[in-house]
């Protein structure tokens, strides 16, 4: 398995272990999605939408927390992570005390406590993972928790990935290999601002697609 690097900021090149499967999971976020992540959220910020320094980036299910490392790295104010598994909430609270302070662990599930979030930042950007095997029987659960994020006006976007198309309206989705990748941008937001987003479409890349898949999240 590959080692999991920050792709920029301040911690680029930074290698983290990937964890344990839990129950079997092994769907990590591959570093093209990643990058594809961090591309939009960079175009947001040049459109205005969201000031990094007072902006806190969420990632829910965490998992190995290379998300919000690669947040953290990019100059978010804070990254607030959520994962229910023991050793891999063990294992963030190690990494991230590593970096400094400016982060929260919650070893929550997810699905109870989302409606109980005290996030007290400007601006908040949400990133989440849930196991591939929730798609089956939990996909209008992850489409509530989206919608009660998007309500607040200071989320300004909500990304999911997962391995099938949504197929939900208003959300735009990018495959990346076996991976997709859905997300929405808060307040007024129609196709055409969509289509002026970085848009890496496999299809484009001419590169071979294996070497840019760090495999987990």
């Amino acid at each position: 398995m590959k080692a999991l690097k920050v792709q920029a900021g301040k911690l680029k090149g930074k290698s983290i272990e990937t964890p344990i499967a839990v129950a079997g999971n092994t769907n990590f976020t591959p570093a093209i999605l990643k990058k594809s992540v961090f591309d939009i959220v960079g175009s947001l910020v040049l459109k205005g939408r969201s000031i990094l320094e007072e902006s806190a980036f969420v990632d829910f299910f965490a998992g190995s927390g290379q998300m919000a490392l690669e947040a953290m790295s990019r100059g978010f104010a804070r990254v607030v992570l959520y994962e229910l598994a023991w050793e891999r909430s063990d294992n963030l609270r190690k990494l991230f005390a590593k970096f400094g302070d400016n982060y929260e662990i919650n070893r929550k599930d997810v699905f109870r406590f989302y409606n109980k979030l005290d996030i007290p930042e400007k601006s908040k950007i949400y990133f989440l993972d849930p196991p591939y095997s929730f798609w089956d029987k939990k996909k209008e659960k992850i489409k509530s928790l989206l919608d009660f994020l998007l309500n607040d006006d200071a989320t300004v976007a909500v990304f999911v990935q997962s391995p099938i198309n949504p197929d939900w309206p208003g959300f735009e989705t990018r495959k990346f290999g076996k991976n997709f990748l859905t997300f929405r941008v808060n307040g007024v937001w129609n196709a055409e601002n969509v289509s002026r987003l970085p848009n890496e479409n496999t299809s484009e890349i001419s590169e071979d697609i294996s070497s840019f898949y760090e495999n987990e999240d």
